[in-house]
């Protein structure tokens, strides 16, 4: 059962039904004139159809109800008492069938603003309700003595006719009276509205001034292109008035020409004007409502072109034309213009573990705070993916635009619920500001995309452009070059540490570890000044490609000339995880070199294994089971969880260097290294110390049970001619 109305409900409906009524009531005495186009009929045109269409379609039930009080009223005194009631039942029934047609067959909001509104309004509702409505009235007259059974084929079609024609002029005009295309700032259009109105009025006049019916037709022709340059020039709202008008014209002078009308009127002539008045209007009707859907579409097409579909934020072309536009006007009038450059902090994980669903609505979020948070006169756009900026306009002032950042920070690490979840995000800002740091667009965002990737890595929040950025900039793309060209060349090279077990002091491992060999005497490039360049740009992959394979064709080569190598050990980067094909490189590396898997290992950071842990099980299930070791390097940095480690196919821990250095003096740090060895072991897996460079450290952790070591103290890295000299040395270490 539904609710009952609230008081309020129920007072608005009244106001309704009580307003159509005395709104049809007093339209329908103008009706009344009007009849005396017709004789023996009620009216040849019935402008309270209008009304009792309009109020069905805007206000339902309160409207249909004021038209049935409405046409009690207006035929009081026209009808017999006993045909009173069917009469108005007939008004209503017309006006409701008039408003469920169009909303059954389309949108509940007829608009009258497409070419299907118009033609389900004018074609289907209004000449299927007005002739329920002339059935109903014609056959309650003709029981209750109001007309002979012998003119009811002509009653009801001028009732029928009468209510199609006083609803096609007034019912567009009441449903687009809250149309905003009635307002125009622009004078022009006005006039040109005004002047087509005037121009109605002197067909009017040349109507009147001859006596010849043909005059009439003339004159109709006329009123045509009169009413299709207002629809040509004007939204629907404007047309429809001018459509009104121009009928009126129309039937005023039909009225002057012939005074009091009697029989001698034929109906052919009322005919000829009801053709010419619902001609009119769908034509004017048709015409505007066509131009309307184009102008839509071009507004839509312009909001595909210069906004983001997702978040409905300009886009990186519009923003860049914005972003000059308050270039310039910073040159002319001064101050200056602040560029913040926003990305979010680890956006990637949301995608990769929740599903990028989630993540679009995360974006939308994002793009919401951004809006609430900035003034009306600030520009936000979407650049691309996780990447927003704004444009702020301010007075010169030294670092203007911090106080903008820590707000737009604090308000987008506020947490939020996304199907259930709970998600706290954060973001890294870049700075930078027209005219101190560039007077173009491109220079300003790539200056603040530097600032920003600066605040990324200090997790500084937001960052301003400096000098020193650029330089960094500059060397990171000829390290990206020089990259590049070291890949065609071949131009980088392995060295290998060994690992010593603790137990035995033999080699019972080697860690191969890339450098590149800098071309024009540069000499050697350690892997912490280009490793994080390839990340960036995805140059990684190649690269750990070759360095895999490179240590696959190393052991074989020592593994042929009969030197027992032990197992060697290849670091994967996590973008080689997240780029995907990662299993099939390895797989393809040990296939085509020879390499027997069981002496390969392969060494992964904490955070690439917990970063995505579907993926990351899968890849590392299916080359645990062809017998290849894992590694977890730099144990203890990252943010394991444990159910997940104990889940993954892993052979050996090894103790970051960190926690290793200062065991024998800092106190945290040597019961972390403990617990680690107790962790692994408790996994039945090994445990790897890294970093060791004295023997006491060595004796501490061979006293804490660990496996094995790696470090200065053993040896440093070598290059390949040197290592097989390892292979069947006992080195003594531990011995306090």
């Amino acid at each position: 059962m539904p609710p009952l109305p609230s008081l309020d409900q129920a007072r608005l409906f009244l106001y309704r039904a009580l307003g159509t009524a005395a709104v049809y009531y007093l339209v329908a005495y103008l009706g009344i004139y009007l009849g005396t186009l017709a004789n023996g009929a009620v009216s040849s045109i019935w402008p309270a159809a209008g009304v009792a269409a309009a109020a069905s379609i805007r206000y339902r039930m309160a409207g249909q109800l004021g038209v049935f009080i409405g046409a009690i009223g207006a035929n009081l005194n026209i009808v017999p008492d006993q045909a009173l009631l069917y009469v108005a039942f007939g008004v209503a029934a017309g006006a409701w069938l008039v408003a469920w047609i169009p909303r059954k067959i389309g949108s509940s909001d007829l608009m009258l603003e497409t070419i299907g509104d118009i033609a389900r309004f004018g074609l289907l509702g209004l000449p299927i309700g007005a002739a329920l409505n002339a059935l109903i009235a014609t056959i309650a007259l003709m029981n209750f003595g109001g007309i002979d059974s012998g003119s009811f084929l002509r009653s009801f079609w001028q009732l029928w006719t009468a209510d199609w024609v006083g609803a096609m002029l007034i019912a567009p005009v009441l449903l687009t009276a809250n149309s905003r295309s009635w307002i125009s700032s622009a004078k022009a259009p006005w006039l040109e509205w005004v002047g087509a109105a005037i121009a109605s009025v002197l067909v009017g006049i040349i109507i009147l001034g001859s006596d010849d019916r043909n005059s009439i037709h003339t004159g109709d022709f006329l009123l045509f292109p009169l009413v299709l340059w207002v629809a040509l020039r004007f939204p629907i709202g404007a047309t429809s008035m001018l459509i009104l008008f121009a009928g009126a014209v129309r039937i005023i002078a039909e009225m002057m020409q012939y005074g009091p009308l009697g029989p001698r009127i034929q109906l052919s002539d009322i005919m000829s004007l009801q053709v010419t008045l619902v001609s009119l209007s769908l034509g004017g009707l048709l015409v505007s409502s066509a131009l309307s859907e184009r102008r839509q579409s071009e507004i839509r097409l312009d909001m595909l072109a210069n906004h983001d579909p997702l978040t409905g934020l300009p886009n990186r072309s519009y923003f860049q034309d914005y972003l000059q536009h308050a270039i310039a006007q910073c040159r002319r009038q001064g101050g200056q213009v602040s560029l913040l450059f926003i990305d979010l902090d680890r956006f990637k994980h949301i995608n990769d573990s929740r599903g990028h669903e989630v993540g679009d609505q995360v974006l939308r979020i994002v793009a919401s705070r951004l809006i609430d948070t900035l003034r009306t006169d600030d520009f936000v756009g979407r650049l691309g993916g996780d990447e927003f900026a704004v444009v702020i306009s301010h007075p010169k002032s030294h670092r203007g635009a911090s106080r903008v950042a820590t707000k737009l920070i604090e308000s987008l690490s506020q947490s939020f619920k996304v199907e259930d979840v709970r998600y706290a995000i954060s973001a890294s800002i870049g700075i930078s500001v027209c005219p101190d740091d560039g007077t173009d667009a491109n220079t300003l965002l790539r200056q603040a995309d530097l600032a920003m990737y600066q605040a990324k890595q200090r997790k500084s929040g937001f960052e301003y452009f400096s000098d020193e950025m650029n330089a960094a900039a500059h060397e990171q793309l000829l390290i990206e070059s020089g990259l590049r060209q070291a890949l065609q060349k071949n131009d980088f090279a392995l060295l290998y540490q060994p690992k010593v077990d603790l137990e035995t002091g033999r080699v019972v491992g080697l860690e191969a570890l890339i450098r590149w060999m800098a071309p024009g005497g540069k000499g050697v490039v350690g892997p912490d000044k280009f490793i994080p360049i390839a990340e960036d740009t995805g140059l990684i992959i190649p690269i750990g490609r070759w360095a895999l394979r490179k240590a696959c064709q190393q052991w074989v080569s020592w593994h042929q000339a009969g030197l027992n190598p032990p197992s060697v050990s290849v670091n994967l980067s996590p973008r080689q995880f997240s780029q995907g094909g990662l299993a099939q490189d390895v797989l393809s590396a040990i296939e085509e070199t020879g390499m027997d898997a069981s002496f390969l290992g392969l060494e992964i950071t904490e955070s690439a294994a917990m970063d995505n842990p579907e993926l990351t099980t899968e890849v590392l299930m299916e080359l645990g089971g062809r017998g290849i070791k894992i590694m977890i390097d730099d144990f203890g940095t990252g943010h394991s969880n444990l159910r997940q480690l104990k889940r993954l196919p892993i052979d050996t821990l090894k103790i970051d260097k960190g926690f290793v250095r200062d065991v024998l003096v800092d106190r945290e740090d040597a019961e972390i290294a403990h617990a680690i060895i107790r962790l692994a072991h408790t996994l039945d897996m090994r445990v790897v110390a890294e970093g060791v460079e004295s023997q006491e450290v060595a004796a501490f952790l061979k006293e804490r049970k660990c496996d094995e070591i790696q470090g200065y103290l053993v040896s440093k890295p070598l290059i390949p001619e040197a290592v097989p000299s390892l292979f069947n040395k006992t080195f003594k270490i531990g011995l306090s």
